[in-house]
């Protein structure tokens, strides 16, 4: 009988084996999660930062074709045709409006213009990220182009 018992080996892991693995990966796990969690607000800014870019490049854009059509005055908001879009101009460059740099620049649902007036030089729109934390906090505010200087661009970035 002893013999039968000794033939027959035994497989697998002892109990001191898998607690032993569950702690290596709990204290992965701790270390990882803060990271994973950094990532998402690391894409809205991101996201937001590549807006920032689009936007400075469809200013530009429309900025030349008024040059061209010698629609940059600060006194009058003429428009230009880009595609099928009338865009209204102020000092030259896409008005901080949503029939200005809006439309301007094409984005998806993910953002949010906020406010935007053509009046005067202090013009100013929000484009927010619709899903951040804190949204008025997590945008671009594009200011009104004037007489001696184009649009300005700011970013928030604390409420991503």
């Amino acid at each position: 009988m002893n013999k039968t018992l000794e033939n027959h080996t035994q497989s697998g892991f002892t109990l001191i084996e898998l607690i032993i693995v569950i702690v290596i990966l709990g204290i992965l796990a701790v270390v990882a999660f803060p990271k994973f969690i950094d990532i998402s607000a690391d894409a809205r800014i991101a996201t937001l930062e590549s807006l920032e870019g689009s936007m400075r490049a469809a200013s530009k854009l429309v900025n030349v074709k008024a040059i061209i059509q010698n629609k940059t005055d600060c006194a009058a908001d003429p428009t230009v045709d880009v595609g099928n879009d009338s865009i209204t101009l102020r000092c030259g460059y896409p008005c901080p409006h949503p029939n200005g740099i809006a439309k301007a620049v094409d984005t998806d649902d993910s953002f949010t213009w906020v406010g935007g007036n053509c009046s005067g030089q202090l013009g100013a729109i929000d484009v927010r990220v619709t899903n951040a934390p804190d949204p008025a906090n997590c945008q671009i505010r594009y200011a009104s182009a004037r007489a001696t200087q184009a649009p300005t661009y700011t970013l928030k970035t604390s409420g991503c």
